[in-house]
């Protein structure tokens, strides 16, 4: 077979152009650790290595986002655990005011205490995260949600939304709070009906009676009378002017004025401070109670409406209990009126403190929830992460060993490609 120069050169150049090819790749795959960088050499790892690499990316960027969600939740844990706190203050500062003893001087201090109280709990309303943004807003996280209004009210600037993000695959979670379910819209009362004493109980020389907490005796008759009938009832306690005691209870609808219209006397008796008054329900039997202290001065009847719970703010709840607190001491009217106040404040903060738990009960569940979701990404990650890489790890032994026989190899070719180029039959003429 004859073979020409060209042939020679064409075939030395080409076997050393491929080692120098093997021996690059060697060195891409040692400097990189990386058995895949060319696709062509085993196409279907490398896909299966691209696919795991998109799904470790997403799983980490899930496990950010769960980072900030469980931030924020903590937050409001936080957050909510010191309103507790400020809520069983405020509780203690009104039964300690709730007696005859307290003077002026006491009852302006505690309204001065109040007063910032309500001040520490808009400021813990208007949380903020690292980011600046308000927990409490709903999904208006860059406006303040509360606004402190002078004459002690607050508004509410948020909305009734949750902002929500993405932990894992179809997995919302909530990292804010709609501020008017957590302070705004809360049941007043015993969550079913509320006492009101009527505006003329405590006039001079009036009598000291109060009447409150009510109790729930029949829940199903209650919330039927009083929410879907919407029925009221007043309860008046009587002194004819040789003292003796007595009450009605008469149910209606309410006035424009005060009191009741189309009313019926539903129950009456004789009256002993301290004695608890049945509600009878459409049937005839008690559907609630409500505890009467003090009795009314001679010819004067006191009297207070039951209705229906209606949602109260927690901050309202503050600023009862300074007004309750400006009542006054000194005459028994002055204290009974104060005494009123303080006791449907303390059943207000109760139900604050009931939605209060069952926010922080939800808000539990759901940083257990996403600490769950971040500990299974973790593992979800690393499965993936061995997956991929034994996909493409390289054995450094052999692809070292690899490389040096093909260091060698080229080395060779080379030689022998001088060696070959060097023969010519003008040297044996």
């Amino acid at each position: 077979m004859r073979v020409s120069t060209q042939q020679i050169f064409q075939a030395g150049l080409s076997g050393m152009l491929q080692q120098q090819s093997t021996l690059n790749q060697l060195s891409q795959q040692l400097s990189m650790g990386n058995a895949l960088t060319n696709p062509a050499d085993n196409p279907t790892a490398y896909s299966q290595s691209l696919n795991l690499g998109a799904r470790i990316a997403n799983l980490q960027s899930y496990q950010q986002s769960n980072q900030y969600a469980q931030q924020n939740l903590q937050l409001s844990s936080s957050s909510l655990q010191s309103v507790s706190t400020l809520m069983n203050q405020v509780q203690q500062l009104a039964v300690q005011m709730n007696n005859a003893t307290v003077n002026s001087s006491d009852l302006q201090n505690a309204i001065t205490t109040m007063q910032g109280n309500l001040q520490q709990l808009v400021q813990l309303a208007n949380t903020q995260n690292g980011n600046g943004q308000y927990i409490y807003g709903g999904s208006t996280t860059e406006q303040q949600p509360f606004a402190l209004q002078g004459n002690n009210t607050v508004l509410y600037q948020g909305d009734s939304s949750q902002q929500n993000l993405q932990i894992g695959p179809s997995l919302n979670l909530p990292v804010s709070q709609a501020g008017n379910q957590v302070f705004m819209n809360i049941p007043g009362g015993n969550g079913t009906f509320s006492v009101t004493a009527d505006s003329g109980n405590y006039g001079a020389g009036s009598g000291t009676v109060t009447l409150g907490p009510g109790a729930v005796i029949d829940q199903s008759a209650a919330r039927n009378a009083f929410v879907a009938q919407g029925a009221e009832y007043q309860v008046s306690i009587s002194a004819n002017a040789s003292g003796a005691l007595s009450y009605t209870v008469s149910s209606g609808t309410a006035s424009g004025s005060g009191g009741l219209t189309a009313s019926g006397v539903v129950s009456s008796g004789a009256y002993k401070p301290g004695q608890s008054i049945n509600i009878p329900g459409p049937g005839g039997s008690p559907m609630a109670s409500v505890q009467a202290q003090g009795q009314p001065a001679d010819g004067q009847t006191q009297s207070f409406t039951l209705a229906a719970s209606k949602p109260q703010s927690l901050f309202q709840t503050f600023s009862d209990l300074i007004q309750a607190f400006q009542a006054g001491s000194g005459s028994p009217g002055a204290n009974a009126k104060r005494a009123q106040g303080i006791s449907n404040v303390l059943q207000n903060l109760s139900q604050a403190q009931t939605q209060i738990l069952s926010v922080q009960a939800q808000i539990g569940s759901n940083l257990q929830e996403a600490q769950s979701v971040s500990s299974l990404n973790s593992s979800l990650t690393t499965q993936f992460q061995t997956t991929q890489s034994s996909l493409a790890d390289i054995s450094y032994p052999q692809v070292i060993t690899q490389f040096q026989e093909s260091s060698t190899a080229l080395q060779a070719a080379q030689k022998a490609f001088v060696q070959v180029q060097g023969l010519s039959l003008f040297q044996y003429i």
